[in-house]
């Protein structure tokens, strides 16, 4: 799948209130993926990046070769950001740009620490297939 591809194929999707739910969106019956911000990147990550390897997707997470980066938006609202290499995608751009590009749209990236552990994106993946 290219990335042109599933931006076409992509719709943006609230997660229930109150419940942070991160998945690696597979298409409806109707072949839209519908997810939110991490949604959106841990599926780049799956199906581009990884095509659609699990051993890959876990692999560049747990080598820091693509990680989930937490900031804030304009808004004041969290929102995930994938970097992979020198370059962030997410569901604003749809197009891998520069850390730069994402501060110019508002993020502002957290201080405290870039990245969203591999340990934290499993625990959050596993917790919502429990919650199914």
């Amino acid at each position: 799948m290219t990335l042109t591809n599933f931006n076409n194929l992509y719709d943006y999707k609230y997660d229930p209130k109150g419940r942070d739910m991160w998945f690696v969106i597979k298409p409806n019956d109707e072949g839209i993926y519908r997810g939110d911000c991490e949604d959106y990147s841990l599926s780049v990550l799956y199906y581009i990046i990884c095509q659609e390897s699990w051993l890959r997707f876990w692999w560049m997470l747990f080598t820091f070769q693509a990680e989930l980066c937490g900031c804030y938006t304009k808004n004041g609202g969290g929102h995930a950001v994938l970097r992979y290499g020198d370059m962030y995608i997410d569901n604003w751009t749809k197009a891998w740009v520069e850390r730069e590009d994402m501060e110019e749209l508002g993020h502002k990236f957290w201080p405290w620490y870039k990245t969203i552990l591999p340990t934290t994106v499993a625990i959050k993946m596993v917790m919502a297939k429990l919650r199914g």
